[in-house]
């Protein structure tokens, strides 16, 4: 198609709507998927201790950190609909520093219970339940943001896919934590963070095909 049969059709199209800022977007999405998640805590009720918990500074320094590298993918992610980045071109780093952060933190509060004894265990104990609950929590948020992502005109669409799944799994991991009875690093590591690791580079692959205009 060259130059003028794309100007003849965005003119036979006519005017769309433009899209809300990224912020907005991202406000909404919050909203959104907060009573999501408040509709699944309905259903799976808090863990036993919750209100020990909430009032442990390391748990409510974790969550808090899940919150904000949640939002940052999703403004990342919004940011990536757009083809100039929101003239932002660096936004697709901005969850991993806070990621790193996050890491960093979560291994020295950890201690001596990430060791491989730790680890090989854990795996051993095949506790499947927990990425399906992370994967179940996550699909229609995945398909909603994959949605509100497609309206735009995403150009990186690797990116994009990466930062709309790593928006819905930093819920949901943040989602667990309060459902969950099981605090065991090695536990988390194997069955919360590595799913949602492959669930990124799933959304990677899944964004390649779905995000193209």
């Amino acid at each position: 198609m060259n130059t003028e049969d794309i100007i003849h059709q965005i003119t036979d199209e006519g005017a769309s709507r433009p899209l809300l800022h990224p912020a907005q977007q991202s406000i909404l999405w919050l909203i959104g998927i907060n009573v999501y998640l408040l509709i699944f805590l309905f259903f799976d009720g808090f863990r036993p201790d919750v209100m020990d918990k909430l009032n442990s500074s390391a748990f409510l320094i974790e969550l808090f950190m899940l919150f904000i590298i949640g939002m940052s993918a999703t403004f990342a992610a919004f940011c990536l609909s757009r083809p100039d980045d929101f003239q932002m071109p660096w936004i697709k780093y901005l969850p991993f520093p806070l990621l790193l952060i996050f890491a960093v933190y979560v291994f020295f509060s950890a201690g001596e219970h990430l060791q491989i004894n730790n680890l090989i265990n854990s795996v051993a104990l095949v506790e499947i339940h927990c990425p399906i609950h992370i994967l179940g929590f996550s699909l229609v948020p995945a398909i909603v943001i994959f949605i509100l992502v497609r309206m735009g005109a995403a150009i990186r669409y690797y990116w994009a896919g990466i930062m709309s799944i790593l928006s819905v799994t930093a819920f949901a991991y943040l989602f667990m934590r309060l459902v969950e009875n099981n605090d065991n690093p090695a536990h988390l590591f194997v069955w919360h963070a590595l799913p949602i690791l492959l669930l990124c580079v799933i959304g990677m692959l899944i964004g390649r095909k779905t995000l193209r205009w």
